[in-house]
């Protein structure tokens, strides 16, 4: 394999694991048609990458213990050399016998070893790519390396020794001989005061890295390791950042993280606003997963994930499982709060709060009040609360009409009747959809139907009134607006003609069937007009942003 075809798998790699399962080979198929041994080699590497609904990463550019799936054959210890799938054999390092293959993902291998001096056993971590590998993996590599190594902590995987032989990057760190928190949430069953105790434990453990200015940015389940007396140790300090601003790893707008596990400011690229509340935050959704069994947010790709992570606040953990003890859920949902500052200002308040719980004592973070509450529930379900605001905005416009203004049409008693039908078919109509989209099969059919549905009872509304001339057809671009909110360039388009379908029917009718709705031609023509620009606007804005996003 050549430099060229390396990087070249690299990138392709990036793309792939964010396409979905089914969609994987016929973009394979297109994009090494002339190359059907890296079509293999990366078919082997999707393989090898773990896809876990609790832990879906979209950075598989850094080595990180939770690329890594276990070796389907064990390492004879008497060799010198351990075969790979490729041409490149991996040779043994000097110091240190290799005895088994632990895991490997996309761009990392992790071996069991025995250290010859001092002897011990160890975990050897190196970069697959070897003399391939591009300066930021190296960097990354290194980073890791450098965090954990100032970490002296019982809660934390120690760092040995950091090198390179022929070409090929390695340190050696403790063995854990164990399982990660992800497979303990997998199969569940922990107590909450065992909960409690494992996520006091790691709380700890990073109050020490925030002592000595490390910030982790990527803790999640399969980061966190339980030894053989189930005490949890930290590792993969692949993304860690000093907190005195001497970090090369630190990119403007770059997205860092694990979208199940990443804080807001990480989801947006604010990479100069990670500190530790970055890290309390990863920890509170290490508990939430914890304690319902699933990570806060889980998307079919990656501007879904970072739009639940920005917008949306996690459905609270008695919602799913109701035996959570309150004042955990107060302590999950503290930590996880959408403003860094509303989280709690160190590790060492959180582990207070914990060491609290266990001692049966008051917590010091406090429930969430009735607005808050009313707030979480419409971040939750924007598109929910959103159309039942309008609909209440729309009761008030009637009634100011009827009963302020005393317009003819508003005061009749038919119309009265048709637009109370009219509002609850809103209503109704949006609460149907909501339980549509929540359902993965059927979100996108949800997304088009709600629109159609919205924009037929706009255009049925308008007929009862003066149509194109009523105030009421402005929401014609207050739809249009709003279809950019989900990144879906079709949508956009979709709900534009929609948009310019429905207004200009309406200046149809006002021209021919009813003049005397009095549509002002200049008007109209001025509202045609910005539908369509606004559209178009919305349109490459959302096709910007998505590739963007895209190519993170």
């Amino acid at each position: 394999m050549t430099p060229e075809d390396y990087q070249k798998l690299c990138a392709a790699f990036d793309e792939a694991v964010a396409l979905p399962p089914e969609s994987r080979e016929p973009w394979l198929a297109s994009q090494f048609a002339a190359q059907p041994e890296l079509a293999q080699q990366l078919r082997e590497m999707l393989s090898a990458d773990e896809n876990s609904v609790l832990d879906v990463s979209p950075l598989h550019q850094h080595l990180a213990a939770d690329d890594l799936t276990p070796a389907t054959m064990p390492l004879d210890p008497e060799k010198t050399a351990i075969s790979r799938n490729d041409s490149d054999p991996l040779h043994s390092l000097p110091g240190y016998q290799l005895l088994d293959e632990l895991g490997r993902g996309g761009m990392g291998v992790v071996f069991k070893a025995r250290q010859l001096s001092p002897e011990r056993i160890v975990a050897v971590k190196m970069i697959l790519s070897g003399q391939f590998a591009s300066t930021q993996e190296i960097q990354r590599f290194r980073a890791e390396a450098e965090a954990a190594a100032n970490l002296s902590h019982a809660g934390i995987v120690p760092i040995y020794e950091v090198g390179h032989f022929e070409g090929r990057h390695f340190f050696s760190m403790g063995y854990v001989e164990g399982r990660s928190l992800a497979d303990i949430i997998r199969e569940g069953g922990l107590s909450f005061e065992k909960i409690a105790e494992l996520v006091l434990e790691i709380a700890q453990a990073m109050a020490h890295a925030h002592a000595v200015g490390i910030v982790h940015r990527d803790l999640k389940p399969s980061n966190i390791l339980l030894d053989a007396d189930n005490r949890p140790r930290v590792t993969d300090f692949g993304l860690a950042k000093r907190m005195d601003g001497n970090s090369d790893m630190t990119y403007s707008g770059q997205i860092l993280g694990s979208p199940g596990y990443m804080a807001p400011e990480q989801a947006s690229g604010r990479n100069d606003q990670v500190g530790q509340a970055t890290d309390i935050y990863g920890l509170g959704a290490i508990l939430y997963a914890l304690l319902t069994g699933k990570p806060p947010f889980s998307a079919g790709n990656m501007i879904e994930a970072i739009d639940q992570i920005c917008t949306v606040n996690p459905i609270p953990p008695r919602k799913l499982n109701w035996h959570v003890p309150r004042p955990l859920e107060t302590i999950c949902l503290k930590c996880m709060h959408k403003t860094p500052s509303a989280r709690y200002r160190s590790m060492k308040d959180l582990a207070d709060d914990l060491d609290a719980f266990l001692r049966h004592e008051p917590i010091k973070a406090k429930p969430l009040g009735m607005g808050e509450r009313i707030v979480y529930w419409a971040r939750r379900k924007p598109g929910l609360a959103s159309q039942w605001a309008c609909v209440i905005l729309f009761f008030l416009y009637h009634a100011v009409s009827s009963y302020i203004i005393k317009e003819k049409i508003s005061a009749e008693p038919w119309f009265r009747v048709s637009s109370v039908v009219i509002a609850l078919a809103a209503g109704l109509g949006a609460w149907f959809f909501q339980r549509m989209y929540e359902r993965p099969s059927t979100r996108k059919v949800a997304i088009y139907g709600w629109m159609t549905w919205n924009f037929l009872l706009l255009t049925g509304l308008l007929f009862l009134v003066q149509g194109a001339a009523s105030p009421l057809s402005l929401v014609y671009l207050l739809l249009t607006a709003a279809s950019a909110t989900l990144y879906e360039k079709g949508l956009v388009g979709y709900t534009m003609s929609l948009a310019a379908i429905g207004y200009m029917t309406h200046v149809l009718v006002g021209a021919t069937i009813r003049p005397s709705s009095g549509v002002d031609f200049y008007q109209a023509t001025c509202m045609m007009l910005s539908i369509l620009v606004l559209g178009m606007i919305q349109y490459f804005v959302v096709r910007r942003i998505r590739n963007t996003l895209e190519s993170q």
